[in-house]
C-alpha cells in the first residue's frame, strides 16, 4: 500500500519536536502507531519499521525526542511527555481510528512508551523492543562517573558527539557511537543530571504494573550486551495479562530494528493486534 508523507511539529512543555507522519492512500480510518527511537539516535532509525507497517494500512508517526535530531530543548528525563504529545496528535487526526492506536519503542523509546502508556486509557497494543528494565544502584556509580567531565565543561548539559561518546559505553563502544553519530547525522543535547535522577531508583517498574489490559508484546535478544535480557523477562512478568514474550537467541540491542525474522515476526504481531480490533468493530 502507498502512503502519504507528512513533515510536523509537536507541541511539548520543553519546545516543539520534529516528526513525520505516514498516511496510507486510502479512505480509512486506519489503525495508528506511534514509533520512538533509542537515545542518541533519531526517527529515521524507526522509518524503515514505520513503513512496513504502513504498508499494512496502519498510520504511523515517527518524531525526534526533546534534545535529538531537528527537535528543540534538552534531554530532562521527561520522554513520556514527549510520547503522549505524539499520541495526542494521532487521536485527533480525522483519518486515524482512535480506538485502534498502538506504542512502539526501542531502547530508550521503549522505557518512554511503557511510561506513557502507564498514563494512557484505551491503547490497543504496546511493543518494547530492547528495553533497559531499571538503573537501581547504578544511577549513582554513572552520576559520579560523569562529575569530571561536567567540570571540564562547565556543566552537566553534554552534546554528543561533540562531548564525545554517551558515557557508560566503554572504551570500545564509545568510539564507535561517535563515529556512528557522526556519519548518521545524530545529535544529542541531554541534562545528565535530571535524566539520571529521573530514571534511577525503580525505573519501569511501577509503571509497567499499571499498564491497562490491553496486548502487550516485549522483543529482547539474549546477545544483548547494552540492556540485558533478565530485564525483559522481569518486565513481561511484572506486566498484566495479555502479554507475550519474544526472546531471541544471539542478537544484539538494535536486532529488532534491522531486516530480518525478528522484526517480521514482531510487526506482524503488531499488524494482527490492530486488524483484529478492526474485524472486531464491524
Amino acid at each position: 500500500m502507498k502512503w502519504h508523507t507528512q513533515s510536523l511539529s509537536l507541541v511539548t512543555d520543553d519546545g516543539m519536536l520534529h516528526g513525520e507522519f505516514l498516511l496510507p492512500k486510502a479512505e480509512g480510518p486506519f489503525p495508528g502507531a506511534v514509533l520512538c527511537h533509542g537515545l542518541g539516535s533519531d526517527h529515521r532509525t524507526m522509518r524503515p519499521c514505520a513503513q512496513r507497517l504502513t504498508r499494512h494500512g496502519i498510520a504511523t508517526l515517527t518524531f525526534d525526542f526533546r534534545g535529538h535530531g531537528r527537535s528543540g530543548g534538552t534531554l530532562n528525563g521527561n520522554v513520556e511527555g514527549d510520547v503522549l504529545a505524539a499520541m495526542d496528535f494521532l487521536r485527533h487526526h480525522p483519518k486515524v481510528d482512535a480506538k485502534r492506536l498502538a506504542l512502539v519503542g526501542h531502547s530508550m523509546g521503549a522505557m518512554a512508551v511503557i511510561r506513557a502508556a502507564s498514563q494512557l486509557r484505551g491503547l490497543r497494543a504496546l511493543v518494547s523492543l530492547s528495553s533497559p528494565s531499571e538503573m537501581g544502584g547504578r544511577a549513582e556509580r554513572f552520576l559520579s562517573s560523569l562529575y569530571h567531565e561536567a567540570a571540564q565543561i562547565g556543566s552537566f548539559i553534554f552534546e554528543h558527539p561533540r562531548h564525545g561518546p554517551i558515557p557508560g559505553l566503554g572504551k570500545i563502544a564509545g568510539m564507535a557511537s561517535v563515529l556512528w553519530m557522526r556519519l548518521r547525522g545524530y545529535r544529542l543535547r541531554i541534562n545528565w543530571m535530571k535524566s539520571i535522577e529521573f530514571w534511577g531508583g525503580q525505573g519501569l517498574y511501577p509503571a509497567v504494573e499499571k499498564l491497562g489490559a490491553f496486548p502487550k508484546l516485549f522483543v529482547h535478544c539474549k546477545g544483548d550486551r547494552l540492556s540485558p535480557y533478565e530485564g525483559a523477562v522481569e518486565l513481561y512478568r511484572r506486566a498484566g495479562a495479555p502479554k507475550e514474550l519474544f526472546l531471541s537467541e544471539g542478537g544484539f540491542h538494535t536486532s529488532p530494528l534491522l531486516p530480518g525474522k525478528l522484526r517480521k515476526r514482531w510487526i506482524d504481531w503488531l499488524v494482527s493486534a490492530l486488524k483484529d480490533g478492526e474485524q472486531r468493530g464491524k
